[in-house]
């Protein structure tokens, strides 16, 4: 059951055996006899009548998803991993100068969840390879043009001898998504890039307080769209496959567009989402299919109204885009110009925290 289990959790996160075992066998083990004949019930049931707003089989408690594959239920961790995925739904435009291949792929080739040792709170690291990192970095880091911030409000940045950590200054140090395996010379050619394309110089670790644009961008909603259902999608990204591109569009205060070229078909994202164990959260799904031959997936909590739609589509690899291309290559010149600098050292050696 716990080799299922691992199998199961790495088709969302795409995780090796090294963390991978190591948590699912600890996760198991904690669980109560009975919570493990229901994920064993659960693994030997069909449930593709979820699809259509069933639910069979026994009730997954929320400890046990948890246990299978956290998501967070805090405002602000739900936000920075909301900002993160539209983030990474925008990098397309950038085109990695020495291949020919139309943006990186896959966008994220591991994605892990991690509850604390209290399994009270869950934050996310990243593995991401630079040429994906760097314009979600461009996209994310906060800027202010005529009174009007550009990326996600509040985000900051911790440097850390392993990895890079992003935060929400006005959120405590507890909500966080890190980038894992950055040292400080690809954090440095990251930021290179960034100042390139918009102009603007950020610190390595970028820490400075709330400016008032920023609060007032945050008052008036830091994320767009269903963020709950946002970050939950970031948590399972691999889910996918090894997309060409991808694009991820807000669709109004509860709906989010989903589309991709390569990787796995619109109907498999919209069985997988539904799992009972591994599936977003949601007390009830329906999914129909379009016109276009994308899969709607419409998910209800509690209440009467849908909590939010997820609209998948999964484009020919033959087919053009949905975007312009960026030339970046000034950028990406700078970006290789940091990267081959020799020695770099941290203009603020107490940033590495950790």
């Amino acid at each position: 059951m716990t080799r299922r289990v691992g199998d199961l959790r790495r088709t969302y996160t795409g995780e090796t055996d090294s963390t991978l075992r190591a948590t699912v066998t600890a996760g198991m083990t904690a669980l109560t006899p009975p919570d493990r004949a229901t994920i064993l019930t659960t693994l030997n049931s069909g449930y593709e009548t979820r699809l259509l707003g069933e639910n069979p089989g026994p009730p997954v408690e929320e400890h046990i998803r948890r246990t299978v594959l956290a998501d967070t239920t805090d405002p602000a961790q739900q936000q920075l991993e909301a900002g993160i995925l539209l983030a990474l739904g925008q990098i397309g435009p950038y085109q990695w100068p020495a291949t020919a291949v139309v943006a990186p792929m896959p966008v994220c080739f591991m994605v892990r969840p991690v509850l604390d040792d209290t399994h009270h709170t869950a934050h996310t690291v990243l593995h991401l390879r630079p040429a994906t990192a760097t314009p979600m970095i461009t996209t994310l880091l906060p800027r202010i043009v005529d009174d009007h911030v550009h990326g996600l409000p509040g985000l900051r940045v911790r440097l850390c001898r392993r990895h890079v950590e992003l935060y929400l200054i006005d959120s405590g140090e507890d909500v966080s998504v890190s980038l894992a395996s950055t040292s400080y010379r690809q954090w440095a050619a990251m930021l290179a890039f960034a100042r390139t394309l918009t102009g603007r110089h950020w610190q390595p670790a970028f820490q400075d307080p709330l400016t008032t644009p920023e609060q007032t961008a945050i008052a008036a909603g830091r994320v767009p769209g269903p963020v709950p259902v946002a970050s939950a999608l970031l948590r399972r990204l691999r889910v996918l496959g090894d997309t060409v591109w991808l694009t991820i569009r807000v669709d109004g205060p509860t709906g989010l567009r989903v589309q991709w070229a390569g990787g796995r078909t619109a109907a498999q994202v919209a069985a997988a989402l539904v799992h009972p164990l591994t599936g977003v959260p949601g007390e009830r799904f329906t999914a129909t299919r379009d016109t276009d031959d994308s899969v709607t997936v419409t998910v209800w909590e509690t209440t009467p109204e849908p909590t939010a739609t997820v609209n998948l589509r999964q484009a020919s690899l033959t087919a053009p885009p949905p975007f312009t291309r960026i030339d970046a290559t000034d950028a990406w010149e700078a970006f290789d110009h940091a990267l081959a600098l020799p020695h770099p050292v941290s203009p603020r050696p107490a940033a590495f925290t950790r």
